[in-house]
């Protein structure tokens, strides 16, 4: 009983003890525990018919989509859909292993004149000795221009090296940052 009316049973018609905490239907002992009969009817758990062809429909598109994507890849920049896809690997020159090496500058240098000498003294003749040039220390990282299709991942094992140490070479604030064609990269010197 609410207030002053009288709460009857949905089901028998007798006075109702109880509301359905769910659907609210109101109902008597023998028509329910803790909820009304109707809601306790197992039928009542299985989802509208709405639902359920929603489900399908979803699950049916969703196959279709993956089998798709089985049969007919995806390409990658620059490549048709379906073609075999064939990263560039980088191209290394001879000039980019080197350090530049400076180019002389012509300086004026004195042109010695002849002057007599007054006795000739007689000196030992000097062999000249070899002078030994210190071969230059190839540099510990090249300059590399980023190429069209181009990861992280795929410089890094073009070079022989690791993602984190490109990152950290370069100063990048982490592995997912966004490489743009053109950049340049320093990249371990093989």
């Amino acid at each position: 009983m609410i207030g002053d009316r009288i709460m009857i049973c949905y089901v028998c018609g007798k006075e109702a003890t109880h509301r359905c905490p769910r659907c609210a239907k109101p109902y008597c002992d023998e028509h329910g525990g803790e909820l009304c009969a109707a809601c306790q009817d197992p039928a009542s758990a299985i989802p509208s018919g709405t639902v359920f062809r929603g489900s399908l429909l979803a699950l049916l598109v969703a196959s279709v989509l993956a089998l798709w994507l089985l049969i007919e890849p995806p390409g990658l920049p620059g490549g048709e859909a379906g073609e075999e896809a064939v990263l560039p690997l980088p191209t290394i020159t001879p000039a980019a292993l080197t350090s530049p090496t400076p180019t002389p500058s012509a300086t004026p240098t004195a042109t010695p004149t002849a002057t007599p000498s007054p006795t000739p003294s007689p000196t030992p003749e000097a062999t000249p000795s070899p002078t030994l040039t210190p071969t230059p220390e190839p540099p510990p990282f090249i300059e590399y221009e980023v190429q069209s299709g181009d990861t992280l991942s795929s410089i890094a094992q073009a070079f022989g090296t690791t993602v984190d140490e490109l990152v950290r070479i370069n100063g990048l604030a982490s592995q997912e940052v966004i490489i743009s064609v053109g950049q340049k990269l320093l990249v371990p010197n093989p």
